[in-house]
């Protein structure tokens, strides 16, 4: 019984060192890096990169290693930097043939995002649904919330939480009768009161299905977007920016990515490679000359240039980061590390992470030191064989407490 607790005090004090090691030394080594803000010049036709390092000769540089000044730049980026230039009067009269009117580039312009930690995350299932066309009072925060079930749509009402059976009804035949199939894969809406206008929410039904259902003066509004039916969407983003001409954006599990119109909600394929939700980082910078598609993952950028009025490539540009030199000495010390969080999701569990055959180089050093020590002891060679093992597969995480441990035997 002794032998057996034991062996599990071992071991716990092994898994908390694998958590508890690598934390510190990456506390202690650890330097703080963001990869450089690179956008597509309307201007030159050209990815330029902002230069944030104190250099006040440079304000960025290109593909081609052509550096600018902080003037240059302005005028290379006239959409990000619109009002310096109007300041200056500096603003361009018209760019690749489109007339360029502050109002219009501004009111155009937005940055859009999808992140693994904000997909996969504990999600309470409940939803509020605004009035999208609330009049002169503006949008107020509804009596109710819903749910989509396996039979339909349930709204429950807050103050006594019992089901509003007349309005369930009526959102439940209306989302039937355009052919949605309960339950739903995927509710995507934005249900602050804080914006300009509401498109709802976008729905993806049991098939992969996308639709938009809305409440206009208190009753359903539901339509199906048009989409072949190969395709299977999985996840969907609704967006409410100031021009308007965006419904969202959906992802199928091809790894495609659509922009929906809002106007006639059409589908348009962004052209990028596979898009991988549960890994990677999309960010898109656009305006009404054009869109910069930046897809991160450890250690590499992809970035496209898009027209966004036939959403054809204009450019395509890659970065690949070097590793970290403190990442990389880390694998010549831990076989592995512990970790309760991670970037790709919200959920708090045991992961391994970062496997090292390198690190069995010291481990092996280890377990030679750790069995010459022992064997001086006349301990049981059983067990010590599989201590020795142990080690030689654990490194320092099972050696610490196995010397502690040692002392008392």
């Amino acid at each position: 019984m002794i032998r057996t607790i034991k062996t599990i005090v071992i071991l716990l004090a092994a898994m908390l060192l694998a958590w508890a090691l690598p934390w510190c030394y990456n506390f202690i080594f650890s330097s703080p890096w963001e990869s450089p803000l690179t956008l597509y010049s309307c201007v030159n036709h050209d990815f330029v990169t902002f230069s944030f390092d104190g250099d006040d000769d440079v304000a960025g540089y290109d593909t081609h290693g052509n550096t600018y000044d902080e003037k240059q730049f302005d005028s290379i980026m006239p959409t990000v930097f619109c009002r310096r230039l109007a300041e200056s009067g500096r603003l361009p009269a018209q760019i690749d043939g489109k007339e360029f009117v502050m109002h219009d580039v501004e009111r155009s312009s937005f940055v859009f995002r999808i992140s693994p930690s904000d997909l996969h995350r504990p999600e309470t299932g409940l939803y509020l649904l605004l009035e999208s066309a609330p009049g002169r009072n503006g949008f107020s925060i509804p009596d109710d919330v819903f749910r989509i079930t396996d039979r339909g749509i349930e709204f429950v009402r807050m103050n006594d939480n019992r089901i509003d059976i007349g309005k369930s009804v009526a959102f439940t035949d209306e989302l039937s009768d355009k052919g949605f199939v309960f339950p739903a894969s995927a509710v995507a809406g934005n249900s602050s009161t804080r914006k300009p206008y509401d498109n709802g929410y976008l729905l993806i039904d049991a098939t992969g299905a996308p639709f938009v259902m809305k409440q206009i003066h208190g009753k359903p509004f539901v339509r199906r977007i048009a989409a072949p039916a190969s395709v299977k969407f999985t996840e969907a983003f609704v967006t409410e920016y100031p021009d308007r001409r965006l419904l969202g954006f959906l992802c199928d599990d091809r790894g495609d990515v659509y922009a929906i119109e809002k106007d006639d909600r059409s589908l348009h394929r962004l052209p990028i490679d596979s898009f991988d939700d549960s890994e990677e980082r999309m960010i898109i910078v656009g305006d009404m000359f054009c869109w910069t598609i930046i897809v991160e993952r450890k250690g590499y950028e992809k970035l496209t240039a898009i027209d966004p009025d036939d959403y054809s490539t204009k450019a395509v540009h890659e970065i690949v980061f070097p590793e970290k030199r403190w990442e990389s000495n880390r694998g010549w010390l831990f076989p592995f590390r512990l970790a309760f969080t991670a970037s790709s999701d919200r959920y708090i569990k045991p992961r391994i992470r970062d496997f090292s055959a390198r690190a069995l180089c010291l481990n092996l050093i280890l377990a030679a030191a750790y069995l010459f020590c022992r064997r001086r002891t006349k301990p049981d060679k059983p067990k010590l064989a599989i201590r020795t093992v142990g080690v030689l597969l654990l490194g320092i995480y099972l050696l610490i407490p196995l010397l502690f441990i040692g002392r008392r035997e």
